[in-house]
């Protein structure tokens, strides 16, 4: 498979991936801000030439009731529905449905976030599918399996905690599997969670940095990971841990804490800056894409 990271196209950090099968299936998960629809847009179509797929996505997913996730979504479910003509066929959206009233103990900002995506879901006429844990999809040598969904109990930091933890599995000739997981933004209680869920079964090649890379799961859930590539949704600014206008690495986040961690554990980072990025899972090779 090829897991293409996506860049942001405004200020703010996102995540977005698209990942094409050996087969030419494509998925998305995530996608970034409302203003990174038409760089989500461009990469389809780009992935449709060069890996010659058809321009649609069988399985779209949605880690968390977050804009910087869902944002693209919304704006494609608008555009879709005032009938713009270039966009692509999403046979489904996949997301782990929420009532308005998950949303009381966020913060203050951002609580608006669930009932916005829950307005556009209820008129969206892309065809939806509700998550459940156990969840599995299959295309071709993908298998791609949902691990955790929601604990409503959780109420800390509660929209990232609400994150879907997400496992791509690859069948590979003559090498072992291929692993992903994808964390979304889940927190300290959530990855403690996730720990307790799976003793023993998180190893994977490849994560998704949980939280942009910072203040997210803690520690010893990369250890069980043990991750040799990790994908940083983490633009300049919050890689340098860096408020503008101030001095470097004084800002309030803790992504310098994590980007040693990883560094101990021997992960190469993969970030998209300039330009996607993609790793070919069986040449196990990362590279920009124009």
């Amino acid at each position: 498979m090829k897991i293409i990271q996506l860049k942001n196209h405004t200020p703010s950090q996102m995540t977005g991936f698209i990942v094409v099968t050996e087969d030419r299936h494509v998925i998305a998960v995530d996608g970034g801000m409302p203003g990174d629809t038409e760089g989500f847009l461009y990469r389809l179509k780009k992935a449709a030439e060069e890996y010659g797929c058809e321009y649609k996505i069988d399985l779209w997913l949605l880690t968390h009731p977050h804009d910087d996730h869902y944002g693209v979504f919304r704006r494609f479910s608008q555009l879709s529905r005032m009938g713009r003509s270039d966009l692509p066929p999403v046979t489904r959206f996949a997301y782990f449905p929420l009532p308005d009233s998950f949303g009381i103990t966020e913060h203050p900002s951002l609580g608006f976030q669930l009932p916005e995506i829950n307005a556009e879901l209820a008129v969206t006429n892309i065809p939806l599918y509700a998550l459940k844990k156990g969840d599995r999809f299959v295309f071709g040598s993908l298998t791609v399996d949902i691990m955790r969904v929601t604990n409503q109990n959780i109420t800390q930091n509660t929209f990232n905690n609400s994150s879907l933890v997400i496992r791509f599995t690859e069948k590979r000739d003559r090498k072992a599997d291929f692993t992903w997981i994808i964390l979304g933004d889940l927190g300290v209680e959530g990855g403690r969670e996730l720990l307790n869920m799976y003793p023993g079964k998180l190893k994977a090649d490849a994560v998704q940095m949980a939280h942009h890379g910072q203040n997210g799961v803690d520690r010893p859930v990369y250890e069980a990971i043990a991750p040799r590539f990790a994908f940083w949704t983490t633009p300049d600014w919050l890689w340098t841990n860096t408020l503008p206008g101030q001095e470097p690495g004084k800002g309030p986040w803790a992504t310098l804490t994590v980007r040693a961690w990883m560094d101990e554990l021997g992960t190469v980072p993969v970030r998209a800056t300039d330009n996607d990025m993609e790793l070919d899972s069986l040449t196990e090779t990362v590279r920009p894409l124009e």
